[in-house]
């Protein structure tokens, strides 16, 4: 409010008016006129001073609070478990996942309860046999995703719905610690290489060994693979590089990496077509994870190293 009179100017007036007043007191005739004139001045002076003191004197109003922004909607989603996420996982292929005195534990794994805390719901994982879990998932009744180092395909795109991938993996060679083997050309026909069932590894040899007379053994898991590499019943494995060369790490194994195959394979998790809100919901927490440093410490803590690229 501006001021428009000061309590001084209406000082002032009053007591300029006041002397008015005893003028017309000195002419008898007016006394009454004026002393309701005085009355209705000193009624205004007193009401003027009272805005005007309200007007100069008050405090300032204080501005408004902005209403509080509001958080974001927590992502809307449904699961077999209100509050829990279940992953179908083949739990035999370390360092991504793997069962060790009973827990699961592995990459996936860590990153997949890290996606668990920012949907604020728990994660629990159930071991299938890798090639029975796109199967499982088009069911839809028994695990809400699948989190097993499963390369994305437009093949199995056609099955089920993958998230962004999460990580990027081409095929290696690996061979006996004391195998002369240093490349895929190196194979001739009638050697056995070993590969899981189910895996782009599979499908790669199949397509690239196969036709040369190469035979292509599928075993229900990649450790029994490399166990047959150890025992000699193979001559080499085929599989996703960031898998093998960490299986090679342990010396029991006498076996090592020779090669690695491009072939610009990503991993991704899996869900049922019909589940895209969980889908969304996961690939937000992913991007979190990706953007604020957790998917590096969680990839360090599992393969040693920081990864090459982050997809």
């Amino acid at each position: 409010m501006k001021c428009m009179i000061t309590p001084c100017e209406i000082s002032v007036r009053v007591s300029i008016r006041g002397r008015g007043a005893k003028n017309y007191e000195d002419k008898g005739g007016h006394m009454s006129k004026t002393r309701k004139l005085l009355s209705l001045l000193l009624a205004l002076a007193m009401v003027m001073a009272l805005f005007g003191l309200a007007g100069c004197g008050g405090a300032a109003e204080e501005p408004a609070e902005e209403p509080a922004a509001e958080e974001p909607a927590a992502a809307e989603f449904t699961t077999l478990t209100e509050g829990k996420i279940i992953v179908g996982s083949d739990t035999a292929y370390p360092p991504f996942e793997n069962v060790v005195n009973g827990v699961t534990e592995g990459f996936d794994v860590d990153l997949v309860k890290a996606i668990g805390e920012r949907l604020g719901v728990e994660v629990e994982f159930k071991t299938y046999k890798f090639d029975a879990l796109i199967a499982g998932m088009q069911a839809g009744t028994e695990f809400d995703m699948i989190a097993s180092a499963m390369t994305i395909t437009d093949e199995r795109k056609q099955a089920i719905d993958f998230s962004d991938p999460y990580i990027n993996s081409n095929q290696s060679l690996a061979v006996a610690a004391d195998s002369t083997i240093a490349t895929v050309d190196a194979l001739k026909s009638g050697d056995k290489v070993g590969v899981q069932s189910g895996t782009t590894g599979e499908k790669w040899a199949k397509d690239n060994l196969a036709p040369k007379g190469i035979v292509v053994t599928p075993y229900d898991d990649i450790l029994a693979a490399f166990n047959a590499l150890s025992a000699g019943d193979i001559v080499a494995v085929i599989n996703d590089a960031p898998i093998s060369q960490d299986v090679v790490k342990d010396p029991a194994r006498k076996a090592k990496v020779v090669a690695e195959i491009p072939t610009g394979e990503q991993y991704g998790f899996a869900f049922n077509k019909s589940n895209t809100a969980l889908r969304d919901a996961v690939n937000g927490a992913l991007a979190e994870i990706k953007a604020d440093g957790t998917y590096v410490e969680i990839y360090k803590k599992w393969f040693g190293a920081e990864p090459l690229s982050i997809p």
